[in-house]
């Protein structure tokens, strides 16, 4: 997460119901994650002003990131 907000893409830890909290979220049990997938799931959010290149650059970011690590 940290290395994505370095490159100037913002994202959170788990879901938004449970971003306060320091349990893995609910929603994400639910669905049938187990706890240490919840627990390194992150959350990207799209809105009216999110551009195709802003995904584009999110994505090659995630493919180095993965890749490199």
């Amino acid at each position: 997460m940290m290395q994505l907000d370095e490159l100037g893409i913002q994202c959170s830890v788990g879901s938004a119901c449970s971003a306060s909290r320091d349990e893995p979220s609910h929603v994400l049990l639910a669905i049938g994650m187990d706890e240490t997938t919840a627990r390194s799931s992150l959350r990207f959010s799209l809105g009216q002003s999110s551009k195709k290149g802003d995904i584009l650059k999110t994505i090659k970011a995630l493919k180095k990131l993965v890749l490199t690590s």
